[in-house]
């Protein structure tokens, strides 16, 4: 049986939360668009304080209502270690020290690797996340070249992939704007607040560290590693949902 391209509900969303201010403006934008917004919250064994995320979901569910909105908070260990430690010898002789950054990257691919299997299964037609440019030259996933491979990753399972807020420079300012924000200001270095509506990742800390200090000033322009391992991993992702439905009796 397929159910890929079938009686998908293009009125309903599934939106990549992390109840920060970028995925919190996505998500309430969504909400003016489409008939059902899902609110998915994603958390593996770096990430802590993954509850802070109910705090704006809470926010959209009286804006909007309960009815529209839903959050969902999923573990996706499983599909994080597939994808960074599956391979795990073979990528360390391939990249070196770069498969540091590969753990995030691995993340957000198991982000959208758990989207895509619960946008099929609900047979959701839209996901959309609260990506932006400001960040491009840090992470893969927000630059275009990233983008583009995600895109294209969800557009095989016939799902509309967008990023609704890419060119918003401030989505906290556009928040307060809503009435979904207490102040104007609430993104770093200007307040705390942002953090603790959303998780923590020490991973990411230490990427930060890493891509900021050493990789990107000495190779960013040159070394086309960080696309090539985001589109292989996009390629195990792939394999991996193929896997999941065909231990079903699905065919995707």
């Amino acid at each position: 049986m397929s159910i890929v391209g079938h009686q998908m509900k293009r009125e309903e969303v599934s939106v990549l939360f992390s109840g920060g201010s970028d995925s919190t403006l996505a998500a309430a934008l969504a909400c003016k668009q489409f008939g059902k917004v899902h609110l998915l919250t994603f958390f593996q064994s770096s990430i802590s304080f993954v509850d802070n995320s109910k705090a704006n979901a809470q926010k959209l569910k009286d804006m909007f209502g309960k009815d529209k909105v839903t959050h969902q908070i999923i573990c996706i260990e499983e599909p994080f270690r597939k994808l960074y430690y599956g391979n795990y010898m073979r990528d360390l002789r391939s990249y070196g020290a770069f498969l540091v950054a590969g753990a995030c990257f691995a993340c957000q691919i198991a982000f959208h690797y758990s989207v895509i299997i619960s946008n099929i299964e609900n047979k959701i037609g839209s996901a959309w996340d609260g990506y932006e440019r400001e960040k491009e030259h840090i992470y893969v996933h927000m630059a275009k070249e990233g983008i583009e491979l995600t895109r294209k990753f969800y557009a095989g399972y016939d799902i509309d992939y967008q990023n609704p807020v890419y060119n918003v420079i401030r989505t906290d300012w556009e928040l307060f704007g809503l009435g979904i924000t207490p102040q104007k200001n609430v993104k770093f270095p200007y307040d705390r607040f942002d953090s603790m509506t959303q998780p923590h990742c020490m991973q990411g800390v230490l990427l930060n560290v890493y891509l900021l200090s050493y990789y990107y000033p000495l190779y960013r322009k040159s070394d086309p590693k960080w696309v090539k391992y985001y589109k292989e991993k996009i390629s195990a992702a792939t394999t991996y949902i193929y896997d999941h439905f065909i231990s079903k009796g699905v065919f995707v």
